[in-house]
């Protein structure tokens, strides 16, 4: 499974503490086929990657609907029920004048069908936080360049400021932080000084990392700080009056892009506040299948049959798409 790693000041990326099974029914066949180029009979193909999340208020079918997006295939929606829960957060992002993005995760595999010929069978899982859990409940600092969102990295010594992590923790008992990371030193057992990351919010330190982890983040916390710029993460806070437990989301120093060093962007948008409702624009464009959806029953799996075995092993729609996707034995 091969994972992409990019990043856009046009992009607001959604929390990803959770799991969001989409429809991916036969309306999005011809699309899954031009993500993955071709799928052959029982060999499941994966795509994991960066999804657009793209509200429909204008969906003849499904009013309200929640498309999601790769790149400009439209490979599935989010069912009735999650479009309802997650459509304010999403609309809020889109008339805040950014692009809702997600991770997904999307399985597709040629199938024999009934009476000869062949269809698509697919999944898809959006990494999707609760609608509650979506936004930080800070700011980011001014000066700070975000890291990439990454792995969980848990901080430690988080219980010696417990009153002030309650004083944070929401009700629903998790939420989303944005967390400063600065470079110390501290002393080791043996006398000897070792390289610590110490964790903030909101100025107020609330932890460290472990020495390893700090090893690894200290030279980029420094490359930063060199260019007058702060090192913030993205953190989650959870627990209850009798725990908690405080992590920090950001990717691997060997793995963040040479672009973040190039731009040290502090790449959280501010949005609109939160209201009861936001306008935004029509946005449904129907899918090959969706096209077909009012035509007779005969007719439609008929077109879609030709259609798909017309883009079978046609030539890749963009080097995004082949190299994203991995391919298995069902």
């Amino acid at each position: 499974m091969t994972h992409q790693k990019e990043f856009s000041v046009v992009d607001y990326a959604l929390g990803d503490r959770g799991n969001v099974d989409i429809v991916t029914d036969d309306y999005y066949e011809a699309e899954t086929l031009q993500v993955f180029e071709e799928l052959h009979i029982d060999r499941e193909r994966i795509w994991y990657g960066e999804a657009r999340l793209v509200p429909e208020p204008d969906n003849p079918y499904e009013p309200n609907s929640i498309a999601v997006y790769i790149d400009d295939f439209k490979v599935g929606r989010m069912n009735v029920a999650d479009s309802a829960a997650y459509w304010d957060s999403v609309t809020r992002v889109v008339a805040s004048g950014y692009q809702p993005v997600a991770h997904l995760q999307l399985s597709a595999v040629a199938v024999r069908a009934e009476g000869g010929g062949m269809r698509v069978k697919s999944s898809g899982v959006l990494s999707l936080s609760a609608p509650g859990s979506l936004f930080p409940l800070n700011d980011a600092p001014a000066h700070a360049a975000m890291l990439p969102q990454g792995p969980s990295m848990k901080v430690l010594d988080e219980k010696e400021h417990a009153d002030y992590l309650h004083s944070i923790l929401p009700p629903s008992g998790e939420g989303r932080v944005i967390l400063t990371l600065e470079a110390n030193q501290l002393k080791a057992p043996d006398g000897h000084m070792v390289d610590s990351v110490e964790v903030r919010h909101d100025r107020k330190l609330v932890g460290r990392l472990s020495t390893q982890m700090s090893e690894q983040l200290v030279p980029v916390i420094r490359y930063a700080f060199d260019r007058d710029r702060l090192t913030s993460a993205w953190g989650t806070i959870r627990g209850n009056t009798l725990e908690l437990a405080l992590t920090v989301q950001a990717m691997r120093a060997a793995d963040i892009p040479q672009e973040w060093y190039d731009t040290l962007r502090n790449n959280v948008p501010v949005l609109l506040p939160a209201g009861e409702e936001y306008e935004v624009p029509a946005a449904y464009v129907p899918s090959e299948g969706e096209r077909h959806r009012s035509e007779a029953p005969a007719q439609a799996p008929k077109k879609r049959r030709g259609f798909m075995s017309a883009l079978t092993g046609a030539a890749p729609v963009s080097d995004q798409a082949a190299e994203s996707a991995v391919e298995k034995p069902v």
